[in-house]
């Protein structure tokens, strides 16, 4: 299929912020955080979006969890408003804030209309800065937290999910869990272990993306004097990630949830991060090979040739450290080898002819049009900026970005499949109704 040709970025009709992102104020506040202010006219709400340098990496096995929890409780009592308070005043006018975190970072988000800037501003600055985590609202919220913990241990995708990480990485490599935690941990996570790792939030590891029909040196001053006094002792936080040994043969975990009639299927390989060289041809493949329309090539065969799967696709988790690349398959417990074999014959397929000029073609328009779609929300263009922060690529990057997709070669591509996407070294989880085939029980 053929996509149809896109206007440019930021095209000279196009609504939205006049100079596109290139026009955003960056300026760092007194404290070290730093700030991205766009002014979009076109909207009268304003979103904002952050992130500080703590996450899943910094917890021990043992607190898994701990940063996700952590964050979560921030909106749940400051030492000047209880949960309640800010609940009540955020819906009085419409607002919403929240916080979560991942594996390398905690982050921070709201929605408000413009001139609710500054009261929203304000609440967050209270709940980054003054969280009290009390008692009685983190039991609420850790109970909240187990059930759907027991939830996802019904749950085929989520189980195929976190076998998948335990057999690609070691066991002392934080990406061998789940960010989210288990029920164990959970349960045996403290106010103490909050209030500590919370210890590890700073300004200079701060960095918030603001966009709407705001002055951007308004808002400069406003989180200056907001954030100003948010100054505390450095702290001496730092983590490695540890080697991850090569895959060698074919590891696998099949499990079994009693109730299930359909299985799910997981096979993955070891990735690269969001700015390795590679990361834009080893893009445009998975686009191709699991992505595009019914899901690339894996759809097209797997699913709609042979009918082997209801959904197929597949992922590459490209971050701040190097995550898998992923296929995905639900298929009937019947079908799960013919499955895997069918999905590992595009793999070589693909690795052997590479891309048609087509489907290039299609994969690089997708790329330009699906950016112009996610720049035409203040929530997608806060989310690019704070992407474009953490990456350090640069506030001219949407510019530049038709021209980088466009250079990549079909000869890139093959390349970078045959380097990564080994049929011979990888590993599989399988989840489904119970069977004489269980070997793990992750």
């Amino acid at each position: 299929m053929a996509y149809p040709a896109l206007p440019p970025l930021f095209g000279t009709n196009s609504p939205g912020p006049v100079g596109g992102l290139s026009s955003t104020t960056r300026q760092t506040l007194s404290n070290g955080m730093v700030v991205l202010v766009l002014n979009n006219p076109s909207s009268p709400t304003v979103s904002l979006c952050g992130a500080v340098g703590v996450g899943a990496i910094h917890e021990t096995a043992d607190r898994s969890g701990l940063a996700d929890f952590t964050a979560s409780a921030l909106i749940r009592g400051t030492r000047s408003r209880t949960y309640q308070q800010m609940i009540t005043e955020t819906e009085a006018r419409g607002c919403s804030i929240g916080a979560d975190a991942g594996n390398h970072l905690s982050g921070f988000y709201g929605k408000a209309l413009s001139e609710d800037l500054p009261l929203m501003l304000e609440i967050l600055a209270d709940m980054l800065v003054h969280p009290t985590f009390p008692e009685p609202e983190m039991e609420k919220l850790r109970n909240q937290m187990l059930i759907d913990l027991r939830e996802y241990e019904e749950d085929t995708g989520m189980r195929t999910t976190r076998a998948l990480r335990s057999l690609l990485y070691p066991p002392d490599h934080p990406y061998s869990r789940l960010s989210f935690g288990t029920i164990e941990t959970i349960q045996n996570i403290s106010r103490d272990d909050m209030i500590a790792f919370h210890q590890h939030y700073h300004p200079a590891a701060t960095s918030i993306a603001i966009v709407g029909d705001v002055q951007p040196e308004a808002v400069v001053e406003t989180l200056e004097r907001i954030f100003g006094d948010w100054n505390p002792p450095e702290t001496s936080l730092t983590r490695t990630l540890p080697d991850v040994p090569p895959l060698s043969g074919v590891q696998r975990c099949n499990m079994t949830i009693p109730g299930k009639v359909q299985s799910d299927m997981v096979m993955g390989v070891h990735g690269i991060t969001r700015t390795d060289p590679d990361y834009y041809a080893f893009l445009l493949g998975n686009l191709i090979l699991g992505q595009l329309g019914l899901f690339g090539r894996l759809g097209e065969s797997v699913r709609e040739k042979q009918g082997l799967a209801y959904h197929v696709s597949s992922s590459l988790q490209a971050g701040l450290g190097a995550g898998p690349w992923v296929a995905t398959a639900g298929v009937n417990p019947a079908s799960v080898e013919q499955a895997i074999q069918a999905i590992l014959h595009e793999i070589e397929r693909f690795k052997r002819e590479g891309p048609t000029s087509e489907e290039l073609s299609d994969a690089r328009a997708y790329l330009t049009g699906s950016m112009v779609l996610v720049l035409e929300s203040n929530a997608g263009l806060v989310s690019t900026l704070l992407d474009l922060e953490i990456y350090g690529l640069g506030l001219d990057f949407i510019e530049r970005f038709p021209d980088i997709i466009n250079r990549v070669s079909r000869e890139e591509i093959i390349a970078v499949a045959r380097t990564y996407l080994s049929t011979e070294d990888y590993v599989v989880a399988v989840a489904g109704p119970p069977s004489s085939s269980a070997t793990c029980a992750a």
